[in-house]
């Protein structure tokens, strides 16, 4: 709740034009856009622009941000739709860079795993980040930020700007689909639902 009330306090002195404020906005979830960037635009150079231009936005819209859902969704919206403007123009297909995957992602507490399983951990998630990467945007962005990013699924609606229901039939689209290439390379793909999601 401490958190909360400091960033809602941060927000409102950003909102006030406060500079400072908005340096220490930068600071806090600039990794977090970073990362989403690297994600969606596969290319480090171009997901390092697209920071600049996310926070240039979130500096022009951010009196427009009420409160009304978190501001990590909403910084989210912003980071995809500055993402679909580069790949508007740039028309960037390229693989995913999994170099941002902390061993926090590629296992879940116990013992530390041995080099030779951090190996194989990370060239099985490579395969199967690279067949989401084939799929169109409009079932890959849904994917990433599902399964990546653990959104919930009406949360992924207000980033995309879709129904509740599209996110879920994009979802299920984009499963059989990755199935289906799965199948084509004998590769397993269980992408699992995170807690709390059903259908």
């Amino acid at each position: 709740m401490d958190n909360d009330h400091a960033l809602a306090q941060l927000i409102g002195r950003c909102q006030q034009g406060d500079l400072e404020a908005f340096a220490a906005l930068f600071r806090q979830f600039r990794q977090y856009v970073y990362d989403l960037a690297c994600v969606i635009l596969r290319d480090n150079v171009a997901a390092h622009d697209a920071v600049q231009d996310t926070f240039l936005r979130v500096m022009a819209k951010i009196d427009t941000f009420a409160g009304e859902a978190a501001f990590e969704t909403w910084l989210t919206a912003v980071t995809v739709n500055t993402c679909r403007s580069h790949l508007r123009r740039q028309k960037v297909r390229r693989f995913l860079s999994l170099e941002t995957l902390s061993a926090r992602q590629l296992h879940r507490g116990g013992a530390v795993p041995s080099p030779a399983y951090l190996v194989e951990e990370r060239l099985y998630r490579q395969s199967l980040w690279q067949m989401v990467n084939s799929l169109p945007d409009r079932l890959r962005l849904p994917l990433i930020l599902r399964y990546r990013y653990a959104l919930s699924c009406a949360d992924i609606g207000a980033v995309l700007g879709v129904k509740l229901g599209t996110v879920y039939q994009q979802l299920n689209e984009g499963r059989r689909q990755l199935a289906q290439l799965a199948a084509q390379s004998e590769t397993a793909v269980p992408l699992s639902l995170a807690p709390g999601e059903s259908g």
